[in-house]
């Protein structure tokens, strides 16, 4: 005869075994899920494959209550802005015969500090840059959209079109050619072909800086050709 303790030991072990095989554990739960970090690497492989080695590329978390099948094919993904620079749209789904089972949009952020360079102080437009106006600072160029400048020998002698802020990154389109040569001007037009040079006076038909094409007019001949502007005197042409 089973004492009612036993009998009660025994109630218990044969309920908890029950249960163990009723209730799933959280790997079984998951079964069939697609896994979050995995949506998440495709997004930063498609970003890193077309941004520099230097950048750090970082998929956003994924809402937590986010439950999709799992993929058995490989996971493709599509830029919803590929014209972005520090922040993505990855777009990754799963498709299985031809067909899309599902997709989800995830944000991608990048990074990428590099030396640029920035104003120190406001001039005028018009006025010279001279290096004392400018300093190199680390930034992140992802987000630079209006384009850097990585040496200070890039704008020494230039100046500015408009007005830039201090502590500014100093961009491209900032920048103005200074006019070393004038409309009416006198210079030397010089042309190379091979070992053969040729020089010839010529009148320049208008302003240019240092590597501008302008145009100059041969005073005998009345011919005007087009050349490059090498120095405040010297414009370089085809021959």
């Amino acid at each position: 005869m089973i004492s009612r303790d036993l009998s009660k030991a025994s109630l218990l072990a044969l309920l908890a075994a029950c249960m163990a095989l009723a209730v799933p554990t959280p790997a079984s739960a998951d079964a069939g899920i697609e896994s979050p970090s995995r949506i998440r690497e495709a997004a930063e492989r498609h970003v890193a494959a077309q941004v520099l080695p230097t950048a750090t590329v970082t998929a956003e978390a994924l809402d937590a209550r986010l439950r999709l099948p799992a993929c058995a094919q490989p996971l493709e993904t599509s830029a919803a802005n590929p014209a972005a620079r520090g922040a993505w749209s990855i777009l990754v789904s799963c498709r299985a015969d031809g067909a899309a089972l599902w997709a989800v949009f995830v944000p991608v952020k990048v990074a990428d500090l590099r030396p640029v360079v920035v104003m120190t102080r406001s001039i005028a437009p018009g006025q010279p840059i001279g290096a004392d106006v400018l300093r190199l600072e680390k930034r992140d160029v992802a987000t630079l959209s209006m384009g850097y400048l990585t040496s200070l020998d890039e704008a020494v002698g230039r100046s500015l079109r408009r007005p830039v802020a201090p502590g500014a990154a100093l961009t491209p389109d900032a920048l103005a050619v200074i006019r070393v040569i004038k409309r009416g001007d006198l210079v030397t037009l010089v042309g190379r072909s091979g070992g053969l040079e040729v020089r010839a006076q010529g009148k320049a038909l208008a302003d240019g800086g240092n590597g501008e094409r302008i145009s100059v007019e041969n005073p005998s001949s009345r011919r005007v050709v087009q050349g490059v502007v090498r120095d405040g005197d010297t414009v370089d042409v085809g021959i």
